[in-house]
């Protein structure tokens, strides 16, 4: 087993641990009802962070390219503690230096100037990547795109800890990232998280009819399909 799979199942398990998977009828933003929600608050304590912040430097290291980037974005507000986490592993890992930038989701009208929108002290013109916690259509990280490089910024990847592995418009979501020029990568995909829920569902004491909703749900929106019976 490669250490990026051995870090994969790590994670898995950590989301297990703290409960972070989630099983009831949710509404994305994307419209859809989903059976199930991924809630990464659950997992903003110090051990979960440091194994995500592992997670994502290792991935954005093999994927990304430390050099293609000079700063870290998380997208207000759930992807502020993972970028920071990110940017922590980076610099212990590698030694190398990551800014980190944020946004506001109400402008600011008030204090210093220069951070009314943007927190962070990245020069406009920066390379950046976006880390968050999931990937549905990837509409809402496209969107992000645009709005940071109208303040002059430049995206050039997105890492996210979920691919939750769904379409949109008949294309993979990561497969709409990158047809606008973004590298993309995630640590874990729902599929395989899933199917390693599956095979220890006794032991969680998870009802097979509640993956029975969830591989319902796949069958419809999944670019991937789960391989179980139910």
């Amino acid at each position: 087993m490669s250490e990026l799979d051995s870090l994969k199942l790590k994670v898995i398990e950590e989301i297990i641990r703290c409960g972070a998977l989630i099983f009831d009828d949710v509404r994305l933003k994307s419209g859809r009802t989903s059976p199930y929600f991924f809630n990464v608050a659950k997992m903003f304590n110090p051990r979960s962070l440091e194994l995500i912040g592992e997670a994502y430097a290792k991935i954005i290291a093999n994927f990304i390219g430390l050099k293609e980037f000079n700063c870290i974005f998380g997208p207000s507000y759930k992807g502020i503690p993972l970028a920071v986490a990110a940017s922590f592993k980076v610099r212990q890992l590698y030694g190398e230096e990551k800014l980190i930038l944020y946004d506001r989701k109400e402008v600011k009208d008030y204090g210093a100037k220069g951070d009314e929108v943007i927190v962070g002290s990245a020069d406009v013109g920066s390379r950046l990547i976006i880390v968050d916690d999931v990937l549905t259509t990837g509409l809402t990280k496209l969107k992000v795109k645009e709005r940071l490089e109208n303040l002059g910024f430049r995206v050039v990847g997105v890492v996210v800890l979920m691919d939750r592995n769904e379409l949109e418009e008949n294309t993979p979501a990561s497969g709409v990232i990158k047809m606008h020029g973004l590298k993309f990568h995630s640590v874990i995909d729902a599929v395989e998280l899933f199917q390693v829920i599956w095979a220890r569902r006794i032991e969680l004491g998870i009802d097979s009819s509640i993956l029975k909703k969830v591989k319902e749900y796949y069958d419809v929106y999944g670019s991937k399909k789960l391989f179980f019976n139910v």
